[in-house]
């Protein structure tokens, strides 16, 4: 529905839940985001639901954010230099 140029839009619990993440990392259009924001604030199934999705998004956030030792770094690229040379041929 149009009213004056503004696209209304309202979102269902099986509207909502495909979108979460990409709300979350306010991905969607400004009228999505809007239907979204008053969608779980009514409903608090998907207002558990993006609570949730949010926390486990931080979790593997940080958890990327380790670093590995420059050893094994050195270790990995050795064995992929080595994976990659051509092997002599069997006699």
């Amino acid at each position: 529905m149009k009213i004056m140029g503004t696209l209304l839009q309202h979102f269902d619990c099986e509207e909502a839940l495909p979108r979460l993440y990409q709300f979350i990392d306010e991905e969607l259009a400004a009228h999505e985001l809007e239907a979204m924001r008053d969608h779980l604030d009514g409903c608090d199934n998907c207002a558990y639901e993006h609570e949730v999705r949010s926390k486990l998004k931080n979790i593997i956030r940080e958890a990327c954010l380790e670093v590995a030792p420059p050893s094994l770094r050195e270790r990995v690229v050795g064995r992929l230099a080595e994976l990659r040379s051509p092997r002599p041929e069997a006699v």
